[in-house]
């Protein structure tokens, strides 16, 4: 029999020390040292009292075993500090067992947050990941799939400036790549994301609660974000709704005048009351253009952000804003991706993801200083 699972043979992987198994059958065991003999499957099987077949499926094929089966197989694992043969698998599969990541950037701790909760979902896996940045730049998209793709990964995850224009999803559709969009929400491809529409009128709505109706939105370039387009559709609605003409637009299309082009927009004779921001960043750079107008903030001026970055809630004060889960969207796109690969199948738009957003009021928010 051994000779049926050698190829997906374990091998000792000294770094998963701290690993606490959760079964009383794995929390048992000896750990395996580094240099120790390989276990096969077969020992696996044994001691998670399975056959052979089950732990294989639950390695390779997660999707097919029942979650409580294939979580007990691999605590089992991870008790003796053993993970699969990854060029064994590779062989047998011919699968490389890594996925591409396509990000804008991780200057923005939103994204570096949802990289980490991919790292951790494909990792559990015995998944790779391949980040690849874009600055914003749709060529850089293109190039970055076609790269990926030419490496050989199994399937990618990424966020792109634009669905509606993108070449790189074109290319990917053209080379028949699994995939998964993050923050990108569109019906025509398979996506993770929050409401940000609904959550932006919410933000609104909650501004006009508190009085506020000079209210200005304060974005980046929105040809390179179709999030920051739904954002501003979804705020320019529910203004209208209210009856309210918004203030001026704030453009602030480079990270390095950001604080500039803020302040310029506060000396104007009638100045806002509430900024919207189309991301905390910008939020955090609005608070700082207010204090260099000597404007208090929330006592003069309310600003509000989009993302939910923990650095926000550091600051003084805290930062009134949309709470995205960052790492869960990238652990959800990770999981969805890799159980379609387990199928065979590629991810559907049909069955795109939408996870739950929080409006979370904090100090960097009051009511309107006429309304007091």
């Amino acid at each position: 029999m051994s000779g049926v699972y050698d190829e997906i043979d374990f091998i000792a992987d000294t770094n998963m020390n701290n690993t606490k198994p959760a079964n009383a059958a794995a929390a048992n065991l000896p750990r395996s040292s580094p240099g120790a003999p390989r276990v096969s499957i077969v020992e696996i099987a044994a001691r998670s009292g399975v056959s052979p077949a089950t732990v294989s499926r639950a390695l390779n094929n997660p999707g097919l075993v029942q979650p409580r089966t294939r979580d007990a197989i691999l605590e089992m694992c991870a008790a003796l500090g053993y993970r699969p043969n990854a060029s064994a698998r590779t062989l047998r599969t011919q699968r490389s067992q890594a996925l591409g990541i396509v990000l804008p950037t991780l200057d923005n701790p939103v994204f570096a947050e949802c990289l980490q909760g991919m790292a951790t979902a494909t990792s559990a896996q015995g998944y790779s990941i391949m980040p690849v940045t874009t600055q914003y730049e749709q060529h850089a998209e293109t190039e970055a799939i076609e790269q990926l793709v030419a490496s050989g990964v199994d399937g990618l995850i990424l966020v792109v400036s634009d669905t509606a224009s993108s070449v790189a999803l074109s290319r990917l559709r053209t080379h028949g790549t699994p995939y998964v969009l993050v923050y990108n929400r569109d019906d025509a491809h398979p996506c993770v994301s929050v409401a940000g529409h609904s959550a932006m009128q919410e933000i609104v709505e909650g501004l006009l609660e508190r009085g506020h109706r000079d209210i200005a939105m304060v974005y980046g370039r929105l040809s390179a974000s179709d999030r920051a387009q739904q954002r501003y559709a979804g705020f320019t609605e529910a203004m209208a709704r209210a009856g309210i003409t918004p203030a001026a637009l704030i453009e602030v299309p480079f990270v390095e005048t950001a604080i500039q082009d803020i302040t310029l927009a506060l000396q104007r004779r009638r100045r806002p009351t509430a900024l919207v921001c189309s991301n905390d960043l910008i939020a955090i750079r609005a608070i700082r253009a207010a204090h260099e107008c000597g404007f208090s903030v929330p006592d003069d001026l309310t600003v509000t952000g989009f993302d939910g970055i923990a650095l926000v809630q550091d600051l003084a004060p805290r930062l009134s804003t949309v709470a995205q889960p960052n790492a869960q969207m990238g652990a959800a796109a990770a999981r969805w991706l890799i159980e379609s690969l387990a199928r065979s199948t590629a991810p559907h738009a049909n069955d795109s993801l939408t996870l739950p957003h929080q409006v979370r009021w904090a100090e960097s928010s009051a009511r309107a200083p006429d309304s007091r």
